[in-house]
């Protein structure tokens, strides 16, 4: 199954290009989405109470765009993988890539319990979030700086 998939996104560069597109756009919209948050977070944490809350209104919105985009990445990557499976088993970038992935999924999970607990003080226990904001600021950033150098070939 996977050596046909490799063979069709091989030999059709609409889907190939298609992949790549629905990838590279999922991250843009998602993680996009997620690192101007991030930054609302962080200005929060210097604001009053109204201005807190009103961002954990907007992060709770959020999460219809980001949350679908995210496995739109998730994926795209899987078929961007099973494209060439030999080279990204093989490399430790792809590795890290994925590890970084992973720590994604693992601070969005933070995210909402730092959310749950921020309303439950109207918006009075804002370090946690700020913690896991300037985290997932740096993740996405580092995720995407491995997954350009993993496109080089490295």
């Amino acid at each position: 199954m996977i050596a046909s998939w490799s063979s069709y996104y091989g030999n059709h560069q609409l889907v190939a290009v298609t992949v790549r597109y629905v990838h590279l756009a999922s991250t843009l919209v998602g993680g996009g989405s997620a690192v101007v948050l991030d930054g609302k977070v962080l200005q929060a944490a210097r604001a009053d109470g109204a201005t807190r809350l009103s961002v954990l209104r907007e992060l709770r919105g959020s999460h219809r765009l980001i949350v679908p985009a995210f496995t739109l990445v998730a994926l795209s990557g899987l078929l961007l993988t099973a494209a060439d499976v030999d080279t990204f088993l093989a490399s430790k970038l792809y590795w890290t890539k994925l590890g970084f992935v992973t720590l994604l999924v693992v601070n969005g999970a933070l995210l909402l319990a730092a959310e749950s607990a921020a309303e439950r003080t109207a918006g009075e226990r804002w370090g946690r979030m700020a913690a896991v904001a300037l985290a997932s600021l740096t993740l996405w950033m580092a995720t995407l700086f491995v997954g350009t150098w993993l496109t080089v070939g490295a």
